[in-house]
């Protein structure tokens, strides 16, 4: 059943930006390879309702994690500090600090490093976090001898290795990123220049329509294809997407139902052992998938068939390849064979000339690689893959 929502009238004298949602998810697809393709749009979403939660009930967390280092967590924290409402980049936060600076500013704030909040010492840091994604929770504090109230409701973003804990995952939209090389190259000034042009076309969009989002929330329908939890976090973006890109709420309900559904994935806690151990099952898969183009790049040139030695002549010699000091004393047939088998491409007795020959036009059994061998794989392998 189609979810979309039927649009208010515009506001007299203010026409609704419809490209605004676009250019922030091109924004951000230019400097981040996302692991999925239904992230774009909720962030996008997710940043311009930075400008105007306080007209919801509730607002969503969101949460930019990884099983590595090197995955684009930073990158997208930067990209979304750049076009969210008054980011605070923070390390180390503390929950006084924290809901003081809430009640004061209203910020979207970003917390890099964000495993730290998933031990015990962090306990009032946690109930700040735990109760403030929702409109009119306070934190009490005695101040002399009175009593204030601190709000706590706020955007705030979380970058971690693994998962958050429970409670906080369940307020959360959360991205998974892993390694993968973006369209383009990250320049800091540039990109947050372009950052701010977009922040301003955000909060003026959002100043104009205050009306009709009101309007639209109070008079929503509701989402009954998630959970009771999953559709109180999603529904301020749902509203944002009926006004801002209308015909797209159909995508969103996907993205939504396929983004609140990993969350039933086991949760994932890296101990410094279990990461080395990610870590170098990562690098390895990089290098792997490296060697699998090297190598057809070479075959390509080469004819029907290479042979191991010849290959591994060849690879040493590509000037910007990391093959003469991989592992330490530079690639080996051996190695080739034991890498590339994950790929299903396995060297074979080929008979022919052989370059090492020492009779012309003599003729032997060797070892090597046939390039339709390795273009299945590279076709199979490699592709969405930019290395």
């Amino acid at each position: 059943m189609s979810t979309e929502q039927k649009p208010a009238a515009p506001a007299p004298g203010f026409p609704v930006d419809l490209g605004i949602v676009s250019d922030v998810e091109t924004y951000l697809n230019r400097f981040v390879a996302f692991m999925e393709p239904v992230y774009a749009l909720p962030i996008a979403l997710w940043i311009i309702g930075t400008y105007c939660f306080p007209q919801f009930d509730a607002f969503p967390y969101l949460v930019i994690t990884s099983a590595t280092k090197r995955s684009g967590k930073t990158r997208l924290s930067e990209l979304v500090g750049f076009t969210a409402s008054n980011a605070l980049p923070m390390t180390g936060l503390t929950g006084p600090t924290m809901f003081r600076l809430i009640d004061r500013d209203q910020p979207t704030i970003i917390f890099d490093e964000a495993e730290r909040n998933n031990s015990e010492g962090a306990s009032l840091l946690r109930e700040v976090i735990n109760t403030g994604y929702r409109r009119g929770q306070v934190i009490a504090r005695t101040l002399g001898s009175n009593i204030a109230n601190f709000k706590t409701y706020s955007p705030k973003v979380f970058v971690l290795i693994g998962d958050v804990y429970d409670t906080l995952r369940d307020r959360s939209i959360v991205v998974e990123m892993q390694r993968a090389t973006p369209k383009e190259r990250f320049v800091y000034e540039p990109v947050r220049a372009e950052g701010a042009v977009l922040r301003d076309r955000i909060k003026t969009q959002c100043e104009q329509q205050t009306e009709r989002i009101d309007c639209d929330f109070k008079e929503h329908d509701g989402l009954i294809f998630l959970t009771d939890r999953d559709e109180e976090i999603w529904t301020p973006l749902f509203v944002l997407a009926g006004i801002l890109c209308p015909h797209r709420l159909d995508e969103l309900s996907r993205s939504a139902v396929d983004i609140s559904t990993m969350k039933t994935a086991k949760s994932r806690k890296f101990s410094g052992k279990d990461l080395k151990k990610v870590e170098e099952k990562t690098a390895d898969d990089e290098y792997a998938r490296r060697l699998l183009r090297d190598l057809h790049q070479l075959i390509e040139s080469n004819g029907k068939f290479i042979s191991s030695v010849e290959a591994i002549e060849k690879l040493h010699a590509l000037p910007t390849g990391p093959w003469r000091k991989f592992r330490g004393t530079g690639l080996t047939p051996h190695h080739m064979a034991q890498i590339l088998e994950r790929f299903d491409v396995r060297p074979k007795a080929i008979r022919g000339a052989h370059t090492r020959a020492r009779t012309p036009g003599q003729t032997k059994l060797y070892k090597g690689y046939s390039r339709e061998n390795v273009a299945k794989a590279v076709e199979k392998f490699l592709t969405g893959f930019e290395i």
